[in-house]
């Protein structure tokens, strides 16, 4: 019984040695960068900026070469490095994705029904790209050049 005893107990020790190996050569991801409370997306080819708060999601639209803004609240999820927004109402609908990791952002909007006396008189679907989001600078002026 005496050796049983002792054969269980070095059984248990070389699983529990080799458990405590297991995690200590763990490779640990690197720590997420900070993230701005607030972040923009601004369309590449000057057509507008988005930005919205991670924490209330309040966000403001202006699609500069139509001259319309948009503002309200949507919704904010965050995946590790990945930032999504989403906004829906009976006026639009509004996706925008961020990897902060790559600096890179994507926003899709669609416009239903477009304010009386703007220059869009049908539904406006609008695909963005940002190859760099720590550039942008909020401006219609400053993205179209005038």
């Amino acid at each position: 019984m005496k050796k049983l005893s002792i054969l269980f107990v070095l059984a248990v020790m070389l699983a529990g040695v080799s458990v405590q190996a297991q995690k200590k050569n763990r490779i640990q991801p690197p720590p997420p960068p900070p993230m701005k409370q607030t972040q923009t997306v601004q369309d590449e080819d000057g057509g507008g900026y988005f930005t919205f708060d991670i924490v209330t999601g309040e966000f403001k639209c202006n699609m500069c070469e139509y001259g319309l803004a948009f503002g309200g609240v949507g919704q904010v999820k965050i995946d590790g490095f990945n930032i999504y927004f989403t906004a829906l109402s009976e006026e639009y609908s509004m996706f925008v994705s961020i990897n902060v990791w790559d600096k890179q952002g994507k926003a899709v909007m669609e416009i239903f029904n477009p304010p009386p006396g703007s220059a869009v008189d049908a539904n406006l679907r609008e695909y963005w790209t940002d190859g760099n989001i720590y550039n942008n600078t909020l401006s219609c002026a400053s993205i179209t050049g005038r």
